[in-house]
């Protein structure tokens, strides 16, 4: 089970006051998952090869295979902020592994239900425009954005490559 607003860019809404009944859904964000323990003795929990990234996804796409339901609770309200786990002197490390992770997790992700090609095929819009961001950010001397969509590009090349999620930031 999960809250419904999930997001402080949501804090807003009202929808969740208009029902109060919990409703069936295909997943829920990671970060405020109630779980019930003993449910998850048929399909383990999260799969440890996702570091970071869709690890929730994997774990509710498995409930769903069993036919287990998840729910979320409208009349439940938790505010994400996101990012917000560490001091801001160390923002740009973690901006580079959020993108090399956010990549990597996108294939493997992907290819752990629908096979290596229709993988390749998802990610490799992805990776076309990693590749040409890092070489107009190149022309542009823009040192920053350049190091970003390298990272999109690495984590992409290495889930590819059927390498471990390995990267760690550098704090």
């Amino acid at each position: 089970m999960g809250p419904y607003i999930q997001e402080k860019k949501n804090s807003n809404d009202k929808n969740y006051l208009k029902n109060i009944s919990p409703v069936s859904v295909e997943n829920v964000k990671g970060f405020a998952m109630f779980l019930n323990l003993p449910k998850f003795k048929d399909i383990g929990f999260f799969d440890e090869n996702f570091f970071f990234y869709f690890e929730e996804i994997d774990l509710c796409r498995r409930l769903v295979n069993c036919h287990k339901k998840i729910y979320l609770a409208p009349n439940i309200k938790i505010n994400h902020t996101g990012g917000q786990s560490h001091s801001e002197s160390i923002n740009k490390a973690m901006e580079l592994s959020r993108n090399w992770h956010w990549m990597w997790s996108t294939f493997n992700y992907h290819k752990k239900y629908k096979g290596f090609v229709i993988s390749f095929l998802i990610v490799f819009p992805k990776l076309c425009s990693a590749v040409f961001k890092i070489i107009l950010y190149l022309l542009l001397m823009n040192r920053e954005k350049k190091e970003i969509y390298y990272h999109r590009y690495s984590g992409l090349v290495n889930a590819i490559m059927g390498k471990s999620s390995w990267y760690r930031p550098k704090v």
